[in-house]
Order: C-alpha cells, then sequence, then structure tokens
C-alpha cells in the first residue's frame, strides 16, 4: 500500500491518545514502519531517535536479536495462557528473578498489563489491606500535587494534572494533596526570603500524614521524576 493510503487510512480510523484530533488532521501524520536500535523509520524512509523509548516500552532499542529470538521460541509453544487459575513457565521463571533483585521484604509478584492497571492493582492492595486489618476508616491516599498516574479512573484519582483529566473530575474519588518537592521553582521560597528551606514542602507532607493519619490507606508517589509535570525531579 502506497504512504498516501496509509495517512488517509490513518486520519480515517484512528482516534489518536492525548492528541486534538483537529489539529492532527491538519498535519501530515507520521506513520512508523520500522526499528532499529533507537532508531524507528517511518513509510517515507525518514529515520528518528526514538527518545522516548516507544513512550518507555522498548527501553532496550528496536530489534535486539536476543529478545526478538527469545520471543520467536515462545510463540513455537504458545502465545498465552492465562494466570486465573493456572500458571506457566515464563511467568514462574521471570518471578522468580524479580524477586531476587526486588527490595527485601517483597516475596511476591502480581502481573499487569500497563502502568495505569499497575496503579489501579497497588491502591486496591492498599485498601484491602487497611480494610482486612482493622483500620476501616483508612479510604483515602496522600498523593502530590502536578501527580501524574495513569489514565484510569483510580490512578486519575490520584493524579493532578487538570490538562489531561478536569473533565472527570465528577467520576473521581477525592484524594489529599500534598506539594511537590521542587526545590527550582519552589512554591514557598517568597514567603521564606532570607530563611534556609530546611526542605518547608516536606514538613508540609508531615503535616498532613499528622493531621489525616486515621483516613489516609496509603501514599502514592512517582520516582525519581513527575515527568508529566514538566520533568520535575
Amino acid at each position: 500500500m502506497n504512504t498516501k493510503n496509509l495517512k488517509k487510512l490513518d486520519r480515517k480510523y484512528i482516534w489518536h491518545p492525548f492528541a486534538q484530533m483537529k489539529d492532527w488532521m491538519k498535519e501530515e501524520p507520521v506513520i512508523i514502519e520500522e526499528g532499529r536500535g533507537a532508531w524507528i523509520k517511518d513509510i517515507d524512509g525518514k529515520w528518528y531517535i526514538d527518545g522516548v523509548s516507544s513512550l518507555w516500552v522498548n527501553v532496550h532499542g528496536h530489534r535486539k536479536s536476543a529478545i526478538d529470538n527469545a520471543i520467536k521460541q515462545q510463540l513455537k509453544k504458545i502465545s498465552h495462557s492465562t494466570l486465573l487459575g493456572l500458571s506457566n513457565v515464563p511467568a514462574t521463571l521471570l518471578a522468580e528473578k524479580i524477586i531476587k533483585i526486588a527490595p527485601k521484604g517483597l516475596t511476591k509478584v502480581f502481573y499487569s498489563d500497563s502502568g495505569s492497571e499497575g496503579v489501579e492493582i497497588a491502591l486496591k492492595m492498599a485498601f484491602q489491606y487497611q480494610q482486612q486489618t482493622g483500620n476501616k476508616k483508612k479510604q483515602k491516599f496522600l498523593t502530590l500535587v502536578n501527580a501524574y498516574h495513569g489514565d484510569t479512573v483510580g490512578a486519575v484519582s490520584v493524579g493532578g494534572i487538570d490538562l489531561f483529566h478536569k473533565i472527570y473530575k465528577p467520576l473521581l474519588f477525592k484524594s489529599i494533596k500534598a506539594p511537590t518537592p521542587y526545590c527550582y521553582r519552589c512554591p514557598y521560597k517568597f514567603e521564606m526570603r532570607d530563611e534556609r528551606c530546611e526542605m518547608k514542602c516536606l514538613r508540609e507532607v508531615e503535616k498532613l500524614m499528622k493531621k489525616n493519619h486515621r483516613q489516609i490507606a496509603a501514599m502514592i508517589v512517582e520516582p525519581l521524576v513527575q515527568a508529566a509535570a514538566g520533568m520535575l525531579v
């Protein structure tokens, strides 16, 4: 199929995530057909650096022979088997490897198919733990301002990016918001003037924990960087 037809089909049939479709229809769509290492190529033959690892999925690069060969070998046996009431060989062996490198105290692996679903599972685990240990009032989550944890309803409820999710507020459960530690644009710098920082933002988190500890089931934090908020380290 020629490139013009592919672009027409894309515009006609695909609804792209996080894209204003009115703008998308005005532009020439970039349609990827090949990848090699850190590079991806579109149907017009132009190569690009895949700087986001295809949204952090292909972190090892494209067409890595060790990965491709392992997938091919597995497909010769079976492509999918449920863990609901059954198990399978790759899931069992991978779980053992994960636990060996996981922090001490983590002894079980629960598989999910996306980051959003992983967050939903974590929220439900924390909630269920509190319910089953007699802490029935612990039903809320402490999260950071400008957080982003995914696009399912629970993940959005503990997020804070209005640009993406403002319209869904009537669907969400309420969470407790804590300030984001971000020294470069500290929200307290004018109020502190010449005072030393001493991580005032973290003291605010501590205050919220003390005030709401009887309601908080867990706190959720993006490790190292808040990417959707503007790469806040």
